[in-house]
């Protein structure tokens, strides 16, 4: 009897020692507040520090706890203090502002190696959720994610140009010398380029700026040139 007492109290025991610290929220995020966290071994201010990390910090929740919560930073596992990890709501809206030609990313984690859910063109107007160092979490529609905070704005990008009354024909010079002209996807210097078009090729203008104008191609595709390159 005092043998099988044992082995139920061990048991017990064993079943006490493996409690979480609360509910499990897979693919859970949070940031740092109030300055440099301790990431700590076990889930005491007496274990051994792993690492600190700055306000802002993105942190994945493995298991939030009301005093400490297993988390997950920088490929390290440890545990942080709960009243130091926010989940705040911001709720204001930002535009994408990106020219990569191939729209802004929404991931599933705040991580460029996080899988994508899909990607939104220049001028999306997001919802941001919570903010943190680097990456935003978003609502867009019906999906929520993560997106890198570089390319989002508080406005939408400037209008460069303007519809013209009648298209009209012109063709493209190179002012600097050169033999061709780039022929871009959006306005601007940095933008993606989709085509190199040699001096002297014939395009239909349909929208015109003082540096900018979106052009039409012989065969369909439309895309900005410089202005000074056009000549009716």
């Amino acid at each position: 009897m005092k043998n099988k007492n044992k082995l139920a109290a061990a048991a017990l025991a064993a079943v006490l020692a493996a409690a979480p610290l609360g509910q499990a929220m897979a693919s859970d995020y949070a940031t740092v507040k109030g300055g440099g966290l301790n990431l700590r071994e076990t889930a005491s201010l007496e274990a051994r520090v792993l690492g600190q990390y700055p306000t802002g910090t993105w942190i994945e929740i493995v298991e939030k706890g009301d005093t400490w919560s297993k988390v997950k930073v920088d490929g390290k596992n440890g545990f942080m203090m709960s009243k130091y990890l926010t989940a705040a709501q911001s709720g204001s809206t930002m535009y994408v502002r990106t020219n990569t030609g191939i729209g802004l990313n929404l991931r599933k984690g705040p991580s460029m190696s996080s899988e994508i859910i899909t990607s939104y063109p220049i001028d999306t107007a997001v919802t941001v959720l919570k903010k943190g160092n680097g990456w935003y979490q978003v609502q867009v529609g019906e999906n929520t994610g993560y997106m890198n905070s570089r390319y989002l704005a508080a406005a939408k990008a400037p209008q460069y140009t303007k519809p013209v009354e009648k298209p009209y024909t012109a063709k493209l010079k190179n002012i600097n010398g050169g033999s061709i002209v780039n022929f871009r996807l959006y306005p601007g210097m940095k933008t993606k380029v989709l085509d190199t078009l040699k001096v002297g090729t014939q395009v239909t203008v349909l929208e015109e700026g003082v540096n900018w104008s979106l052009v039409e191609l012989e065969d369909g595709r439309t895309g900005y040139v410089s202005t000074y390159f056009l000549v009716k």
